[in-house]
């Protein structure tokens, strides 16, 4: 929405990593240099931690994108708190490995042709496992005697480990001691300065296609750095509200007013929903307590259809902002920015002429400051998760192509193979007949 306001090609705050708007922080650029010391080293594991939103992922992203795919097969594991015993099916479906065989020796046998398969084509395999610090201790060490693999003292399987602060705590423990002797490396991400966050910013809208339009100001860039403490997913929040907040006010300039109005609607709608939320625990609390909730258990077992919602026809022009949005998003066109500015404008009188419908008519706009842009955020909210799930379709569609040019260069090795021992056999052939 406020993309197209502000005339940029994609949206430079989105939640979902993307390694095109990664920004090489010290931090960051430190961690990747581990990163690709491990990977030069060919073994061990390598561990790199960091608070929530600190930009794991995007880095892993980062060095995904990086690699050369000739000499290495990687593969991301994000399946948290996996037991040992789970834990080599997991690897052998990240690397689309089928095993022939049943049970672990089946699988363990798989693993391992697999990874002498791709040594055999000058291929190193490289697992990294995200959210590491859900592991149980007994996976980690299943992890270690998994690395322990090799060919003539060449490690064929080398491990990455990404998690929150508190994996870096449990490493330390006196139980560890084994797999903290294999770590080669390990690094702690920090958050932004001040300056890397102004540059965080700029970078990511410049991207975008930004051309200095809204303007942040430096005391609007100190603002967002105190709310967030530099650290990137909440820069990215925020950063999103603030230009969806420009775009809907008309506003070109992002300055520490504009900071201290979105930080306390977001602060509100934290507040509305932590309320709202405890009012329903209390009302279901009371109905348990005075018998009302209880029903019999053949209706409790019956499916029982929901009576709908009787909406008073609301006037020409009338309706709430958020049922216009709905409509806009399900028709041909993309709903504009003008779209949303009328919508809001009509909502004003449609709540007047709702107010005296009675309980049963349409739910008028919400009332308050900024009621009326929770009600766009919440739209938002919708069309990015369904951004995500587009992104995740193309991500398995990607793989499926990769898969089938593995296959595609296996086809020709094997057609090349045979066709030289076609030549060789000929040749052999016309030796005997001279």
């Amino acid at each position: 929405m406020y993309e197209e306001y502000f005339q940029l090609s994609g949206a430079p705050f989105k939640l979902n990593p993307d390694p095109r708007y990664f920004f090489g922080s010290r931090s960051h650029n430190k961690a990747m240099a581990y990163l690709h010391y491990g990977l030069k080293q060919a073994e061990g594991f390598i561990v790199i931690t960091g608070p929530v939103g600190a930009g794991k992922t995007m880095l892993i992203g980062h060095l995904l994108d990086q690699l050369n795919r000739s000499n290495i097969v990687a593969a991301q594991l994000l399946t948290s708190n996996v037991g040992p015993d789970e834990l080599l099916g997991h690897i052998l479906s990240a690397f689309r490995i089928a095993p022939e065989g049943e049970g672990r020796t089946g699988q363990l046998e798989a693993f391992e042709d697999y990874l002498f398969d791709q040594l055999n084509r000058g291929r190193r395999v490289l697992l990294i496992m995200d959210e590491a610090q859900n592991l149980p201790r007994e996976t980690l060490e299943e992890l270690r005697m998994l690395s322990n693999i090799d060919y003539d003292g060449t490690p064929l399987f080398q491990v990455f480990l990404v998690g929150q602060p508190e994996f870096r705590e449990a490493m330390s423990a006196p139980n560890m001691e084994q797999l903290k002797q294999r770590v080669i490396a390990s690094y702690h991400l920090e958050n932004l300065t001040r300056e890397e966050t102004q540059e965080y910013i700029l970078h990511r809208l410049a991207v975008a296609g930004w051309s200095e339009d809204p303007v942040f100001t430096a005391d609007g860039i100190d603002a967002i750095y105190v709310e967030t403490e530099g650290r990137p997913r909440r820069i990215n929040t925020l950063c999103t509200r603030l230009m969806l907040y420009c775009a809907l006010e008309r506003r070109h300039e992002v300055n520490a007013c504009a900071v201290e109005t979105v930080v306390s609607e977001m602060r509100e709608e934290q507040a509305g929903d932590t309320e709202c939320n405890s009012q329903m625990a209390e009302e279901t609390d009371a109905r348990v307590q005075d018998g009302s909730a209880a029903v019999p258990i053949e209706r409790a077992l019956s499916k029982i259809k929901a009576p709908k919602a009787i909406k008073a026809p609301a006037a020409d022009g009338a309706g709430n902002v958020f049922d216009r949005l709905r409509a806009k998003r399900s028709a041909p066109q993309p709903a504009t920015l003008e779209d949303v500015a009328s919508a809001i404008a009509a909502a004003s009188v449609g709540e007047k002429l709702n107010n005296g419908a009675g309980d049963d008519a349409a739910p008028a706009a919400p009332k308050g400051k900024g009621g009326w842009r929770k009600t766009v955020a919440r739209s938002i909210d919708e069309a990015r998760g369904e951004l995500k799930q587009a992104h995740a379709s193309m991500q398995r569609v990607r793989s499926s192509l990769d898969e089938a040019d593995d296959k595609r260069d296996e086809s020709r090795e094997i057609i090349s193979a045979s066709l030289s021992r076609a030549e060789t056999l000929l040749d052999e052939i016309r030796s005997a007949l001279r």
